[in-house]
């Protein structure tokens, strides 16, 4: 497939890291293989500002190039040109009718959008303990929060693939649950696909066993394996393991055995997915699957057979368009730039350009655990990256403010916080209407206003089609410059304007800028 692009039109799609450089346009001078490139929240799509989109059911290459834009696919899969619509929203509705219309009757539980979310990954990194977490929860309460859905992360297990607490570290895991429930929290637990390549839990699925001539045959119905039927070792941040194939029945039953044995036992309410982003570069051994499965089916497999829990959240999609799938934006640093707080509004309007609405951004201060572990927290970056996701449909604290921030930075967190619950109703209403009809919650501004020349702003984004909210993103800014849209607004402070101009508002650290509609 070959095109020219038109003149003034411009290009999203492919990987959600990156989006923070879109648009493309005819001054672009890009390569993307989304085989390689497909992480974290991905799919086979590009949309125009000028109607036309770009699909493949396959991963597929992708050059933007003096004004030309050249794809090819390598699984003998047609990439599709179509030229039926006028603008961003047109694209957008036309992909998701032909490729990826939503699922019916869907409803995502309301209790990820009514009060900030807490993930304990940069309170505690991998230092899980009982009594960490019950303090971490217990301080969240004390501090004014309130109690939602609380995730534990990694490092509460003994090893990956043996689903049980550590007996060092939990002496009694179920009066812990109880305690959270107390409190009045929904527990959720972070698990992956992968499983640690020794000791019996291993081997139990790993061994040969004997048929009834009583020769004995290798099992091929677990496990990723390589063409030659041997398993397949996963590079991963935190070493390498075997992986469930969720393509295949008896590895979704072991997993349903582990996850409902947590619930069953414990009385965790749901789970949080690590993992699952597949490419060449994944496996060390592996250059095709064995049982011919591609990597793109080998991730779609884990998100769809994780999401059938009521509680759920997954930060690895690859073409989950139109699923009812929770999804949290990749892993932020605790910095302005370079995958910071400069990320989270164009990462949050691209998931919903991928349909893929249902969006949290990534935690309030950053998830990168570097930070967490080797250095100090900003006051100022916290409070703007709390008031950048105050108004996203959710919002997720992991470092507890009063921990780490002066009183005025850790107002401003509360402040946000009950902003977001304030906002809950209009949030509700937007989500509501995004599950019958599949259009983003967070959308572009070019997406709401075609003629009204934003395709290239990217600080600022509409929360449905009633609210414009333009945080401050830049450091030490004091001011925030925003081009109205036409009609009438009324801002955060009640003052009223006719739109169609750009005004100057003064946004002093405790202020998040944003208009509604009137």
């Amino acid at each position: 497939m070959e095109t020219k692009i038109l003149e003034g039109e411009y290009w999203w799609g492919g990987c959600v890291v990156g989006s923070d450089k879109m648009p493309y346009s005819a001054e672009t001078s890009i390569k993307i293989d989304l085989e390689e490139q497909r992480s974290t929240q991905s799919a086979p799509l590009f949309l125009s500002s000028k109607g036309r989109y770009i699909w493949c059911n396959e991963p597929f290459r992708i050059e933007f190039d003096g004004g030309v834009i050249r794809a090819e696919c390598d699984y003998d899969t047609p990439v599709i040109l179509n030229e039926d619509g006028k603008n961003l929203r047109d694209a957008y509705i036309n992909a998701m009718n032909a490729h990826f219309p939503f699922e019916k009757n869907i409803y995502t539980p309301r209790e990820f959008y009514k009060a900030p979310q807490f993930n304990d990954w940069m309170g505690l990194i991998k230092n899980q303990t009982q009594e960490g977490i019950i303090k971490y929860a217990e301080e969240i309460v004390a501090n004014g929060y309130t109690p939602g859905i609380l995730m534990i992360d990694d490092g509460w297990q003994r090893r990956y693939g043996v689903w049980d607490f550590d007996p060092e570290k939990f002496t009694n895991p179920k009066a812990m649950v109880d305690r959270l429930h107390e409190l009045g929290f929904i527990v959720m637990i972070w698990v992956t696909p992968f499983i640690c390549t020794e000791g019996d839990e291993f081997l139990a699925l790993y061994q040969p066993r004997a048929t009834e001539s009583g020769q004995e045959i290798q099992l091929k119905n677990h496990f990723v394996r390589n063409e030659k039927g041997e398993i397949c070792l996963m590079k991963w941040w935190n070493g390498f393991s075997a992986v469930l194939n969720f393509m295949l029945p008896d590895d979704c039953a072991e997993m349903d055995r582990q996850l409902n044995r947590l619930i069953d036992e414990f009385g965790i309410d749901g789970f949080k997915f690590d993992g699952g982003s597949y490419r060449p570069s994944s496996f060390a051994n592996a250059n095709s699957i064995y049982g011919g499965y591609t990597r793109a089916q080998l991730s779609k497999a884990w998100v769809k057979y994780g999401s059938k829990f009521k509680f759920h959240e997954f930060k690895d999609t690859w073409d989950m368009g139109g699923y009812h799938t929770v999804q949290r934006l990749w892993d932020k640093r605790h910095a302005w730039e370079r995958n910071g707080l400069d990320c989270l509004i164009p990462n949050g309007i691209f998931t919903g350009l991928i349909g893929s609405p249902f969006i949290c951004p990534d935690m309030v201060g950053g998830g990168e655990w570097t930070c967490a572990a080797f250095g100090t927290f900003d006051d100022e970056l916290f409070a703007r990256m709390a008031e950048t996701a105050a108004l996203f449909p959710m919002m997720q604290f992991s470092a507890l403010p009063w921990r780490h921030l002066g009183d005025e930075a850790v107002k401003i967190c509360h402040d946000m916080a009950k902003l977001h619950e304030e906002m809950f109703p209009e949030i509700e209403k937007i989500l509501s209407e995004t599950e019958k009809t599949g259009e983003p919650i967070v959308r572009h501004m070019a997406y709401e206003f075609p003629d009204e020349g934003y395709e290239t702003i990217n600080d600022m984004f509409m929360l449905g089609s009633d609210y414009l909210v333009a945080p401050v993103v830049k450091q030490g800014a004091r001011e925030k410059v925003v081009k109205l849209p036409r009609g009438r607004w009324i801002n955060d402070r009640g003052v009223e304007y006719e739109g169609g101009q750009t005004i100057t508002e003064d946004a002093p650290l405790d202020r998040l800028v944003y208009y509604k509609k009137i």
